[in-house]
């Protein structure tokens, strides 16, 4: 298991963290709440992780998606 976590410059996220082997991904918001997400695929974080625009990333590949 490997916990990989990341800040973003991003006004939407703030941080977050990935736990690979039980494929759960906890977001923080510049807000300040966090949120869980179950069963997100390694290949959902690094795409967050490597996004041009971390919002439009989230809003199109996690939100409403993963829960």
């Amino acid at each position: 298991m490997s916990l990989l976590t990341h800040q973003f410059a991003s006004t939407m996220i703030s941080g977050g963290s990935y736990d690979d082997e039980l494929e759960i991904m906890e977001l923080t918001f510049t807000s300040g709440n966090t949120y869980t997400y179950h069963d997100v695929p390694q290949s959902v974080w690094d795409g967050l992780v490597s996004a041009p625009s971390v919002g439009r990333y989230y809003h199109a590949s996690i939100k409403d998606i993963y829960f």
